[in-house]
This record gives C-alpha cells, sequence and structure tokens, in this order.
C-alpha cells in the first residue's frame, strides 16, 4: 500500500471515530437527564370501624345506608354531621376545619348526608339531609326523637330516630375547629361565614378554582387534595378509600371546557361556563370555603344552558 493511500485510510479512521458517539455515550445522556416524575404509588386500603350505621330515604332527598361522620363543637352545641360514604373520619379530627373538610369530601365523592345540633340536653332544632346534587331539605322543630349516650373521652354518641325517614347510630370524637366553622344547615340558610374567617380576594378565588379544576380533570387525586389544605396524612388516607378513583372522575366531569372563570360572587363563588364531558352546556358556581390560608371547594351549583 502506497504512503498517500494508508495516510487517507488513517485520516478517514479519525474522522469517523470522532463522528460516532462513544459506546456508552447514551448511557451518559441518560444518567444526566431529569429523571421523570414517578407516579404516586398505589396507596394502601384505608379502612376502620365504621362510626355511624343507619339508614335514609325519602323521595327529594334520596335513600342511602349512613356509615362514617364527623363531630365539633360549636357555640350553639354539638354539631354531628353524618355521610353516605366513608370520609376518612380517623384523619379528620384534628383537622383545623373539620366540617369544612368533611363537605369537601361529601362534594368529592357525591354522599348524601343529614346533620344535627344537639344542645345541652342533647336536643337539635333541626335536622338537615340532601346530596350535593340531589334535593336537600331543613326541618325544624320535627319528626325526631334523639338518645344521647354519656360523653366521654371528649366523645359524643347517640341515636336519631327520623320518624318516617330512618335513623342512625353514632359514636363519635369532638373535633374542636382551630377558627369559626359553618354548619351545613347555616350554610344551606345562605348564612354568611362567621367573624374571624377571612375574606378572599377574587384574585385569591380564580386561583384557587384553576388549581382545583386543572387537578380534577388530571385526575391527580393528591394534587387536588393539597390545593385544599389537606395534610400528607389525610391525603394517604383518603387516597386509600374504596371507590374513591370512580368518585375522582365523576367529580371531575362537573368542571366544564374551556370553563374559565366568569363571574364571582360575594358567597366565594366562582361562575364558569362550559360543556361537560357530554357536551350538554351549563353554567356552573364553584362555592369555596376559607380555612386558614386556603380555599375549599364545598359545593357546585350545576346550571344547565
Amino acid at each position: 500500500m502506497s504512503p498517500t493511500r494508508a495516510l487517507a485510510i488513517a485520516a478517514a479512521a479519525v474522522l469517523a471515530a470522532c463522528a460516532a458517539p462513544p459506546a456508552d455515550r447514551t448511557e451518559s445522556v441518560a444518567r444526566k437527564s431529569p429523571a421523570s416524575p414517578r407516579p404516586a404509588s398505589p396507596p394502601a386500603v384505608y379502612s376502620y370501624p365504621a362510626p355511624v350505621k343507619g339508614h335514609y330515604e325519602e323521595i327529594n332527598t334520596g335513600t342511602f345506608d349512613l356509615v362514617d361522620g364527623i363531630a365539633f363543637g360549636a357555640p350553639q352545641g354539638t354539631v354531628v354531621y353524618v355521610t353516605q360514604k366513608p370520609i376518612a373520619s380517623p384523619v379528620l379530627v384534628t383537622a383545623a376545619c373539620p366540617m369544612t373538610q368533611a363537605r369537601a369530601l361529601t362534594l368529592l365523592r357525591n354522599s348524601g348526608y343529614l346533620e344535627v345540633q344537639l344542645d345541652a340536653r342533647g336536643r337539635s332544632k333541626y335536622l338537615v339531609a340532601g346530596s350535593p346534587y340531589g334535593g336537600r331539605s331543613r326541618e325544624e322543630n320535627g319528626r325526631w326523637k334523639i338518645t344521647v349516650g354519656k360523653a366521654e373521652n371528649d366523645r359524643t354518641s347517640g341515636a336519631v330516630v327520623y320518624r318516617g325517614y330512618g335513623q342512625f347510630d353514632f359514636d363519635l370524637p369532638v373535633s374542636k375547629p382551630a377558627m369559626p366553622e359553618l354548619t351545613e344547615s347555616e350554610r344551606s340558610n345562605g348564612v354568611r361565614p362567621a367573624e374571624g374567617r377571612r375574606k378572599p380576594t377574587e384574585a385569591e378565588l380564580v386561583a384557587a378554582y384553576t388549581e382545583v379544576r386543572r387537578a380534577a380533570r388530571a385526575g391527580d387525586l393528591q394534587a387536588l387534595l393539597a390545593a385544599q389544605g389537606f395534610d400528607p396524612k389525610q391525603i394517604e388516607a383518603i387516597r386509600g378509600l374504596p371507590g374513591i378513583t370512580a368518585d375522582l372522575e365523576a367529580h371531575a366531569a362537573h368542571f366544564l371546557d374551556p370553563g374559565s372563570a366568569e363571574e364571582m360572587t360575594g358567597n366565594n363563588q366562582v361562575g364558569a361556563r362550559g360543556k361537560n364531558p357530554k357536551g350538554a352546556a351549563f353554567f356552573n358556581f364553584y362555592e369555596f370555603s376559607p380555612c386558614g390560608d386556603k380555599l375549599v371547594l364545598v359545593g357546585i351549583g350545576e346550571n344547565p344552558q
């Protein structure tokens, strides 16, 4: 081989070697690239003995069993709020706003509920019943009898018999909210938030609505709950509730497309227009309740167009 040809072959080999990546180059780049976010690990199933047992049936407000609930101290007496579906009540006991969080989970799960407020003599002036997207009723001095058990260790227990509509037994720890709470009765009666609860700005309402809508439509339960102030322990328990994935999917369908915030009301509501996944037009109102520095979604009012 001539010296000139040998030199040409050597130069070509050098150029080829420079152009080709080293054998481990792809692997090296992969190691340096940011890791893709890992999907949330499947939660452990969260179960606990049912603190509420009973049944309710009324033609306008629904038919359902009662399995869970919360109790909390209020100026007028102990509020007992019971639900059709589990709401992870054991991890709501120490919540700053137990009633607000319970309502948020009632909405997320589309659960039926009942509420009474026990005075010092164990009597309630009202009984509220309903479901997030069904009927709602508030009856005063009506057809119910309440038997209250002995209060021990910050717990309340007893039975409510609602003549003609059902009954339930309850045994619940009594939470002590860190800030004033609206009962479901007050909310359904249009009572404004109590003194001591901040009034969110329109910008805060829009931001809260935007993030809740995004998380719900993305099927991101962790983000949805975190945006509303649920702590990591509560989030992990709620993720483990049986049926919660299907409930989240149904919940997401109540957020419209395009669903941009168009209107704010004095009751901490955000109005948004659009179509649901079935193509039906709505103008919905999304109601928030303050809890510390967070805004919690506690109601959705649907208005077909």
